[in-house]
C-alpha cells in the first residue's frame, strides 16, 4: 500500500490535471473578493444568507460558497486521473506485480482525498486572507467562539465534499473511461444537487434528501444550523463505506483487457 501511495504521489506531482485543478480552486476566491468589492462600490450591500462570504471571519464558508464549482474541478481530475490508468492500460503493469486491487482502489481514493484537501484548504486559506484584507475580520453574528466554530465547520464541509470524493473514485473504475466517468459524474452532481431542492418541497420525499450530501453543501445556513453537522458527518461517513465498498467489490469482479 505505502508503495502503491509512492508511486501516485510521484506520478501525481508531475500531472498538468492537478496543477490545474489547483489553480482553479485557488484562484476562485480572489476573483470573488473582487467581485463583492466592485459589488459594494456600487451600493449594494452583502447580506450573509445571500453571498455567504462577506469578510474575513466568514471565509471559512469558501466550501459552501463554491460547492459545485468544488465538485465539478474535483470530480473532473478524479475522472483524467483514475480513467486514463484504464485507457493507456498502465493498470496492468502495477496488477501484473501482484498488488491487491484493494490496496490499488484504496490508494487512488487516498491521493483523490489529499488533493481535494490540499484545494479547499487553499481555497479557504486565501478566502479568509484575502477578504480579511478588503473588508476585515468581522465576526459571525450567530457564533460565539469563532475558532471552535471554524474547525468544526471546515471539518464537516470537508467531509461532505469527501462523500462525494468516494463517489466519483466509484464511477471512474466503474466506467474504466474518463470521458464515459466525466459525463456520469456531471449527471450525478447536477441531480443530487438540484432534485433535493424540489423534494424538499413535498413531505413524502423530504426525509429522503437529508441522505443525499449536496442537500446539506447545497441548501443547509452553516451559521445557523450547527446543530445538524453530526448528521452530516454521518450521512457523510456512510456515503463514503458504501460507495468504497461496493467500487471495491466490483473492481474485483472486472476484467481488466
Amino acid at each position: 500500500m505505502l508503495n502503491l501511495l509512492t508511486a501516485e504521489k510521484i506520478k501525481i506531482f508531475r500531472s498538468r490535471k492537478l496543477w490545474i485543478a489547483l489553480g482553479i480552486l485557488f484562484l476562485l476566491p480572489l476573483i470573488q473578493v473582487m467581485n463583492s468589492q466592485l459589488t459594494v462600490n456600487y451600493g449594494t450591500e452583502l447580506v450573509q444568507a445571500k453571498d455567504t462570504v462577506i469578510n474575513g471571519a466568514t471565509g471559512i464558508l469558501m466550501m459552501e460558497k463554491n460547492g459545485l464549482t468544488i465538485l465539478l474541478v474535483i470530480s473532473a481530475f478524479i475522472n483524467f486521473f483514475i480513467g486514463e490508468e484504464f485507457q493507456n492500460g498502465t493498470i496492468r503493469n502495477t496488477l501484473s506485480l501482484g498488488r491487491s486491487r484493494t490496496h490499488y482502489y484504496l490508494s487512488k481514493f487516498v491521493i483523490a482525498a489529499f488533493v481535494s484537501l490540499v484545494g479547499v484548504i487553499g481555497m479557504t486559506a486565501i478566502g479568509m486572507i484575502s477578504f480579511s484584507i478588503v473588508f476585515g475580520f468581522g465576526e459571525v453574528a450567530e457564533i460565539g467562539n469563532y475558532f471552535n466554530y471554524a474547525i468544526k465547520t471546515f471539518s464537516t464541509l470537508y467531509l461532505l465534499i469527501l462523500a462525494n470524493v468516494s463517489i466519483y473514485v466509484m464511477i471512474s473504475f466503474i466506467t474504466k473511461n474518463s470521458s464515459f466517468a466525466l459525463v456520469w459524474s456531471f449527471l450525478y452532481t447536477i441531480a443530487t444537487g438540484f432534485l433535493p431542492g424540489m423534494f424538499l418541497q413535498t413531505e413524502h420525499f423530504k426525509q429522503v434528501t437529508n441522505w443525499f450530501t449536496e442537500t446539506f453543501l447545497f441548501y443547509s445556513d452553516f451559521a445557523k444550523d450547527i446543530a445538524q453537522f453530526p448528521k452530516m458527518v454521518l450521512v457523510s461517513l456512510v456515503t463514503i463505506v458504501l460507495s468504497s465498498a461496493l467500487g471495491i467489490l466490483l473492481f474485483k469482479r472486472t476484467d481488466i483487457k
